[in-house]
């Protein structure tokens, strides 16, 4: 009996070894098929952001038109030059044009004429103050204004051989206004009201002066300055 079920026992058992030798395992045994279809989540919001540049460069033809500049001029417009600087400068596409030049300003350099002839010449001038005066006069504004202040510019008559102030310059302008007033074609109505162009002139009574004579002054102060070698005498007028 006992040896029959053993018999029994012991076949059933020698099949499933033989049933177990004969099994196939495919695939691979290094990979690691467990976390294969893993999902890690970090809980980190994720966001996209799109940005559209439209500047220079962004597009075809977008880059700006380079801009001419004015070039520096050296040397002009200092405190002693009579020189003016000009620069200019303009661009038309990718096409520009920048220039610079000086250019004399005539009104400084007759103030400065001026102001050379007639400076003393301890001062480093000439001292030619009515060369300066001269040089001044042949502006139309300043001779006008010389003329209102009773200081008309000085005329030289190659007759006399001596320069015409006062009245007589007053006479020479009047009688030939084109040559000796400057200014007169561009203000003819106020010159030709000024001088009495044109009319009788009213004689010029002269004036009187009851004081002292130049030569009574002068001797009373030299008088005054001899007693009194300190201070101004009272008793000159």
């Amino acid at each position: 009996m006992f040896w029959r079920y053993a018999g029994c026992y012991g076949g059933a058992l020698l099949y499933l070894l033989t049933a177990t030798a004969n099994a196939q395992v495919t695939g691979d045994l290094n990979t690691n098929s467990g976390n294969t279809n893993s999902t890690i989540d970090s809980n980190n919001v994720s966001t996209s952001e799109t940005r559209n540049y439209n500047g220079a460069g962004s597009s075809p033809f977008s880059t700006p038109v380079p801009t001419a500049a004015a070039p520096t001029v050296m040397g002009g417009g200092g405190n002693d030059s009579c020189l003016i600087p000009k620069q200019q400068a303009f661009q038309i596409s990718i096409f520009g044009r920048a220039e610079g030049s000086m250019e004399q300003d005539p009104e400084c350099n007759r103030r400065k004429d001026a102001r050379l002839l007639g400076t003393p010449q301890e001062q480093g001038g000439l001292g030619l103050q009515v060369s300066g005066i001269s040089v001044m006069c042949d502006n139309p504004a300043i001779y006008k204004a010389m003329a209102l202040a009773s200081t008309p510019c000085p005329i030289y008559s190659i007759e006399s051989g001596k320069l015409l102030v006062g009245r007589e310059g007053y006479m020479a302008m009047r009688d030939n206004p084109h040559v000796y007033v400057v200014g007169y074609a561009q203000d003819q109505s106020f010159w030709d009201t000024f001088l009495h162009i044109g009319e009788e002139l009213p004689d010029v009574l002269p004036q009187e002066n009851s004081g002292p004579t130049l030569s009574e002054r002068f001797r009373r102060s030299r008088r005054a300055n001899d007693e009194q070698p300190s201070g101004v005498s009272t008793d000159n007028p």
